[in-house]
């Protein structure tokens, strides 16, 4: 019996500290069972947190005196349980006094609030900066990554911040340098077609008073981070990143259209009106000959696509990668749609788009 309910209370006492995804989902979770006394993340980011890492410690420093209470439930009387439950009751008081501490001297000693000591100014309340993460964590334009069901990354506009289950780390964007330590790849299926790369990286403050930290993404949430980033993340020259399926075919379009012949353009090439990065490089013009009637059942036949040069050769690429069926194998033997008049084409109708060179001049005689 004292077997079976330590190892339920080990299961249970894991799912707590680490809890699962259907622990999570079920709103079993210390963030979710305390909803009323925490308060809204979003109208108060720094106040939600600095409760909910004090609850969060509390919590898990009185699992230990739970088993011993757990073993006396279930019927054990032995001469060792007061001693147990003494030394194990020593945690939550402790804890307790810890909380006291950290409460004390305006909060400034709580770890969700060291981090901002730095950023106010001699004379001025942590406060003031705490107000303004606020105001910037409540926009719309944050990206937030979750890294584990008790973890999380946030990029504003202004600053980066790692919350985890007993502190925050918060850095101001334009005080660090992030940069890649180490990647992992992972293959999604056992053929090894499909991979998942995770990269670590490290934010590196550029003073020692605020603490580095890392955090682990997989290479698409990185992407999509980079968007919210002020800076670029460092990637060290022995670190590769893993390209994802569709960057790895527009890599071979753009190999296979680049032998295509070239459309020369009399007018001035503008930029690229999907990205607006890029100027627009290619041309969609029919060039494949119909097949013979008793062949043409298949796939729909291409049609003459009489738009101007607008895409540049990754934006249409990647247009006929969202659009491609079947195996990956076969995407380029497919047909695609124009993007604008919805004409058909396969990739011999995809020509590189030059401008036209100018007629030489002709000399007047002598």
């Amino acid at each position: 019996m004292d077997v079976l309910l330590t190892l339920l209370y080990v299961l249970f006492s894991i799912c707590v500290l680490y809890p699962p995804t259907e622990f999570v989902s079920a709103g079993f979770v210390i963030a979710q069972l305390f909803e009323n006394y925490l308060g809204s993340e979003k109208k108060n980011f720094i106040e939600y947190h600095t409760k909910r890492i004090t609850m969060t410690a509390l919590i898990h420093s009185t699992l230990p005196f739970g088993y011993v209470i757990c073993l006396w439930c279930g019927g054990e009387r032995g001469p060792w349980m007061l001693s147990a439950a003494v030394g194990t009751a020593i945690l939550p008081i402790m804890m307790c006094y810890k909380i006291l501490c950290w409460w004390e001297y305006n909060s400034t000693k709580h770890p969700a609030v060291r981090s901002l000591l730095y950023y106010a100014s001699p004379g001025q309340d942590w406060r003031v900066v705490a107000n303004s993460l606020n105001s910037e964590f409540r926009s719309v334009d944050k990206v937030s990554v979750p890294l584990t069901a008790t973890s999380k990354f946030v990029a504003t506009e202004t600053w980066l911040i790692k919350v985890s289950q007993y502190k925050l780390n918060i850095v101001k964007q334009d005080d660090c340098t992030l940069m890649v330590t180490a990647t992992d790849n992972h293959n999604v299926t056992s053929s090894g077609e499909d991979k998942i790369q995770y990269v670590n990286i490290e934010a590196i403050p550029s003073v020692d008073e605020v603490e580095r930290f890392v955090f682990r993404v997989s290479t698409a949430a990185m992407r999509d981070l980079l968007q919210r980033l002020a800076r670029p993340i460092r990637v060290p020259e022995h670190l590769s990143l893993l390209t994802t399926q569709i960057e790895r075919f527009v890599a071979v379009f753009k190999q296979h259209i680049e032998q295509n012949p070239i459309y020369y353009v009399d007018q001035e090439i503008e930029q690229c009106i999907c990205c607006m990065q890029s100027q627009a490089d290619v041309k969609i013009t029919r060039r494949c000959l119909a097949p013979p009637p008793h062949l043409g059942g298949g796939l729909q036949q291409c049609k003459n696509c009489n738009c101007r040069v607008l895409w540049c050769a990754a934006c249409i690429g990647r247009w006929w990668a969202t659009r491609a069926a079947g195996p990956q194998e076969r995407w380029l033997a497919g047909r695609c749609t124009c993007p604008v008049c919805r004409a058909p084409f396969c990739l011999l109708d995809v020509c590189p788009a030059r401008p036209a060179r100018p007629a030489p001049r002709s000399q007047a005689p002598v």
